[in-house]
């Protein structure tokens, strides 16, 4: 049987929710990282202000049931000074590592993250005291830099190399995700999310670049209007 399938007949079992009322969908929140010990990811879209052009978040009257979870790093170095252009945000590669031929300086301390935890609190109920990060770290089969570039072209071929080319694979669809049993939150609950380092490090400055970003993201199903 497809697992959606089987997931969603689950999900009407146990929690109630009509079978043809369950949307594959997603939630994604974003949280820039500076020189703190722990950071805050916000689902809600009651919770933010002005939500980035990449953050996805829960409408006051909808409900989501969440199936997996993932960390990610993003980094930035904004064409200008001030925020990343929304083409910018939109077109920043999410990294499962902190991969060293971009994390450079103090946003190599990006890595830091792998050693800390997360948490998720449901309505004052820890859903996940500390889940290891480390659970969502992936190093691609194929990493950015791995293929040498020549000096020549199809028409011209040289022998010589100047560098390096090639971007990190992707192997799956859901790469670098944790299966997580299916949990129902709504955009009116009160939910806590927390990247817990243990220590403060140092990976970037605010109003600085390059601009580090971790990523939350969960996958799962939406059920809109619920709440109505």
């Amino acid at each position: 049987m497809n697992s959606v399938v089987s997931e969603k007949k689950f999900i009407q079992e146990r929690l109630g929710i009509p079978y043809e009322n369950l949307s594959q969908s997603y939630l994604r929140a974003e949280t820039q990282l500076s020189n703190l010990s722990t950071y805050s990811f916000y689902l809600q879209r009651g919770q933010v202000a002005s939500p980035l052009v990449t953050e996805q978040l829960l409408e006051l009257n909808d409900q989501f049931v969440l199936t997996s979870i993932r960390v990610s790093l993003r980094w930035i170095d904004p064409s200008t000074t001030g925020a990343p252009t929304a083409t910018e945000q939109l077109s920043a590669q999410q990294y499962l590592y902190a991969d060293p031929t971009v994390f450079t300086s103090n946003s190599a301390n990006a890595a830091a993250i792998y050693g800390g935890s997360l948490s998720f609190t449901i309505d004052r109920k820890q859903f996940l005291p500390a889940f290891p990060v480390n659970a969502f770290y992936r190093v691609p089969t194929t990493q950015s830099g791995a293929f040498l570039k020549t000096a020549g072209t199809t028409g011209t071929p040289a022998a010589t190399f100047t560098g390096n080319t090639g971007t990190n694979g992707y192997e799956n669809g859901l790469f670098g995700f944790y299966v997580s049993e299916p949990t129902l939150i709504d955009g009116r609950q009160t939910i806590d999310i927390s990247l817990n380092l243990g220590a403060a490090v140092t990976i970037a400055a605010i109003g600085t670049d390059p601009m580090v970003y971790a990523t939350f993201e969960t996958r799962g199903y939406l059920v809109v209007n619920s709440k109505s």
